[in-house]
C-alpha cells in the first residue's frame, strides 16, 4: 500500500526519456540497506532497459577516495543516480564540486523517498565551512522522493560558508508525492498528536508525517471494505486469498489521495522530481511522475535550475569531441582515444 520499489525504474527512466540521456552510470551503497536495496532495484531495471553503462559499490563505512569513483564513472556516463545514504551524498557532490563536475555538463540524481530524521539528512546544510560549496554543488542533481521537502532547516543559508552550497547546485532529487490535502493535514496532527500521548515521542517541528503511517491506514480501510464486500455478498471472511483478490485492481480515494492498485497487488504510488532552487537553496518540486499515467510531467510555472548557468540539460553524449575525450582523465590529460 506504500511504494513499490520496482516502480523506481519507471520513474528514473522517464526522467531519462524526457532530456534523451541514454548513458547512466549507478554509485550504490552496500552498507546501508535501503541504498542497496534501491540501489540493486535500480541496476536491474535500468540494465533491462539497456540504459545503465556503470555501477559501482562501496562500503559508507570506509574513508574511501570518493574521486576515484567520479573518475571512473566519467568514462562511461554523464548521467550518474547516488544510491547512498544522506552524509555520503553530499561527499560525492564536495567531490564532485572540486572536479569541476558541477559546472553543467554532468548531471546527478539521488532517492530520498521520505523525508525525516530516521531516513538520515539528504541536504546540503550541516553548518561546516563547505555548506555554501555543496549547495552550489547541489544545482546539478534530481532528487526522487515520495515526500517533498517543507522544512525550515534550508533558511538563513548565508550565515554558513560556501562549499556544501554550491555543490548542491548539481543535484536533481526523487521523492514520493507529498500529499497535500485538508483531510491529508488533519490526519497528520491527529498522528502527531496520539505518537505524543500514547508514546511519549515527539515529531519534531517542520518534521513531515511519514508518508508510510497514512499508506497503512489506507491499507486497513482497503481491507475494511474488502471484508464488507465479503460480508454482503454471503461469502466467506475466513477465505484470505478471495479477500485479497477483491483488494486488487481497483481504485479509491484515501487519506494519502487516489489510491490505484494494480492486478499484481503493487500501489502505483506518484513521485516528485526535485531541484534545488539557486536562489532560496531549497529543493522544488519541478515535475511529477504519476503512476497511473507512467509518464513524466512537468509542474507549470517550474523549471529546472541546470547547472553553471545553462537554459537546456546537459547532452547523453557533447557534440565538441569523442566520449573518451570528454571524461575527466581526457579533460585533464588530454585524448585518451
Amino acid at each position: 500500500m506504500s511504494y513499490c520499489q520496482c516502480r523506481l525504474k519507471l520513474v528514473f527512466a522517464s526522467i531519462f526519456k524526457q532530456f534523451g540521456w541514454k548513458h547512466v552510470a549507478l554509485i550504490l551503497d552496500r552498507s546501508d540497506l535501503f541504498s542497496l536495496t534501491v540501489g540493486k532495484n535500480l541496476e536491474y531495471g535500468l540494465k533491462k532497459l539497456g540504459l545503465l553503462t556503470f555501477v559501482r559499490e562501496l562500503d559508507g563505512n570506509d574513508e574511501e577516495d570518493h574521486d576515484s569513483y567520479l573518475r571512473d564513472a566519467s568514462m562511461y556516463a554523464r548521467v550518474l543516480i547516488l544510491s547512498v545514504r544522506g552524509a555520503l551524498v553530499r561527499k560525492f557532490m564536495l567531490s564532485a564540486h572540486d572536479l569541476g563536475m558541477t559546472k553543467g555538463d554532468w548531471t546527478f540524481l539521488d532517492v530520498e523517498i521520505f523525508k525525516g530524521s530516521y531516513w538520515g539528512d539528504h541536504d546540503w546544510e550541516t553548518g561546516d565551512k563547505f555548506d555554501s560549496k555543496a549547495r552550489k554543488a547541489y544545482e546539478a542533481l534530481l532528487r526522487v522522493s515520495l515526500l517533498q521537502p517543507t522544512s525550515d532547516k534550508f533558511q538563513d543559508f548565508d550565515k554558513f560558508d560556501s562549499k556544501a552550497r554550491k555543490a548542491y547546485e548539481a543535484l536533481l532529487r526523487v521523492s514520493l508525492l507529498q500529499p497535500t490535502s485538508d483531510k491529508f493535514q488533519d490526519f497528520s496532527d491527529k498522528v502527531k498528536e496520539r505518537a505524543q500521548l500514547d508514546y511519549n515521542y515527539t515529531i519534531s517541528d517542520g518534521e513531515e508525517v511519514n508518508f508510510v503511517i497514512g499508506a497503512f491506514y489506507d491499507g486497513v480501510y482497503l481491507l475494511g471494505m474488502a471484508l464488507n464486500e465479503t460480508i454482503v455478498e454471503g461469502e466467506d471472511i475466513r477465505d484470505g486469498l478471495a479477500i485479497t483478490r477483491r483488494m486488487w485492481n481497483r481504485d479509491f480515494h484515501g487519506i494519502t489521495g487516489h489510491v490505484r492498485i494494480d492486478d499484481n497487488g503493487d500501489r502505483d504510488a506518484d513521485y516528485s522530481i526535485l531541484d534545488l532552487d539557486p536562489i532560496t537553496g531549497k529543493f522544488e518540486v519541478v515535475a511529477h511522475y504519476y503512476g497511473l499515467h507512467k509518464k513524466y510531467s512537468s509542474v507549470p510555472g517550474q523549471k529546472i535550475h541546470w547547472p553553471g548557468g545553462r537554459e537546456d540539460p546537459p547532452p547523453d553524449v557533447p557534440k565538441c569531441c569523442t566520449r573518451a575525450e570528454d571524461t575527466l582523465a581526457g579533460r585533464e590529460g588530454g585524448s585518451t582515444a
